[in-house]
């Protein structure tokens, strides 16, 4: 049997609050804080090691809530310092919901740091559902870095294009018809629809300039690509006819607005493209087969992986991949009754969920075996289709996925 010394830290950007106890629960010293950089840490570690000694501890284990990155430098410094790594040492980032739900059975606690210290170790005491210990992934943390970004700067983008939609409407109500074969481009923010949101003061001044003249702008900015600019330009004089009138006081604003919005947008599309480009290059020095997978490239390949940080953490079970990713299902079940429908559990890692659910869809556009079983789970459900058949088609990604990273060969597809 092991006696750990058991260490909650409630930590902040200026100081951190810690508790110490044992395996009973018993306090060892009283609640202290300390300063969260470089000479507190070494105060903290001189602190710890005096109660290894005094005592008769075997192991040391500290818990602090992963809140920003806060925790980071405070677990980078103490899992290589040589004084304290005399001991095992094990460092546990908690997820915040995990001790905000165990607080919850204590009746009547204040909110204070000492209180927090001292939930994060009795929720380090009761042990179950731990996360893996921290450790510093040389390989793993830089590409981490650099798809989480790339998850933040696609859901900004996301965000503002449905913002800048929503202005579109008020300076042409018909441009993005409901009807796409009526909408004037397939692409509403491409180089020619830009151009014609931009350049035009309102969408009245479309109808009144010479068609020949109308088809020759979109041909020009859209670079020569159209198969069939007169009919693009048809559709936007029709656009202009049917569309409402804004009225003149909100015209100004309105195209202002818009304005900086797409350049937002092309902002927000000019870094997404320089991440994939900083993730392929990371992706070169991690060997892997991922990317024999159809629809499968460095930035899926560089998503998966980088949050997977090693297959063998999860024995190599794709049930425990699919569990940390949140793609399980719970069962609900009482006496005879069974319920039909269960709710994902949506607590793993989102990054991990995120990019596992793009990879699906990628692969199921290209990928016989993939499209046929969305297809097939796309007709069972009865609501939510498309989003119900995605997760359960990135469930089934998964076991491709560890089977990958597990053996290191490349995808063969099943023969039929």
């Amino acid at each position: 049997m092991s006696n750990p010394l058991l260490v909650g830290v409630d930590v902040h950007r200026k100081r951190n609050a810690v508790c110490v106890m044992d395996d009973q629960g018993q306090e060892l010293i009283p609640r202290f804080t300390m300063d969260n950089n470089r000479p507190g840490t070494e105060a903290f570690v001189h602190q710890m090691a005096q109660l290894m000694l005094d005592g008769d501890f075997d192991v040391i284990q500290v818990a602090a809530e992963a809140t920003g990155w806060y925790w980071f430098h405070f677990f980078q410094t103490l899992s290589q310092d040589p004084f304290l790594n005399q001991w095992p040492l094990e460092l546990y980032p908690l997820n915040p919901r995990l001790t905000a739900n165990f607080k919850k059975t204590y009746m009547d606690l204040d909110h204070t740091d000492p209180i927090d210290a001292f939930v994060v170790a009795d929720r380090l005491r009761l042990g179950r559902d731990l996360p893996a210990p921290f450790r510093y992934e040389e390989t793993y943390l830089p590409l981490r870095f650099l798809t989480r970004y790339r998850y933040h700067v696609v859901h900004n983008l996301a965000r503002e294009k449905a913002y800048c939609l929503a202005v579109l409407y008020l300076k042409a109500s018909e441009y993005t018809h409901p009807d796409k074969k009526k909408r004037p481009f397939s692409n509403v923010f491409g180089a020619a629809s830009r151009a014609v949101l931009q350049e035009f003061g309102s969408i009245e001044e479309i109808a009144t300039i010479p068609f020949d003249e109308l088809v020759e702008f979109i041909d020009l900015k859209g670079k020569r690509r159209f198969p069939n600019p007169t009919e693009n330009a048809r559709k936007l004089q029709q656009v202009a006819r049917t569309s409402y009138t804004l009225p003149e006081a909100l015209q100004q604003p309105i195209n202002l607005v818009l304005d900086l919005s797409l350049k937002h947008i092309a902002f927000l599309e000019r870094q997404e493209k320089r991440l994939n480009t900083a993730i392929a290059e990371c992706m070169e020095a991690i060997p892997h087969t991922l990317d024999t997978i159809p629809g499968f490239g460095p930035v899926f390949s560089g998503g998966i992986i980088s949050e997977i940080a090693g297959i063998e953490r999860f024995d190599y079970n794709q049930s425990k991949v699919a569990k940390f990713a949140g793609l399980k299902w719970r069962k609900h079940r009482s006496a005879d009754f069974e319920a039909d429908e269960t709710r994902l559990t949506r607590t793993g890692n989102r990054y991990l969920r995120y990019y596992l659910c793009e990879a699906a869809q990628s692969v199921r556009l290209r990928d016989a075996e993939y499209a046929a079983y969305y297809e097939r789970k796309y007709h069972e459900a009865r609501k939510h289709q498309h989003k119900r058949a995605i997760v359960l088609t990135a469930r089934k990604l998964v076991r491709l996925v560890t089977r990958l990273l597990t053996t290191n060969q490349p995808y063969q597809p099943r023969r039929r």
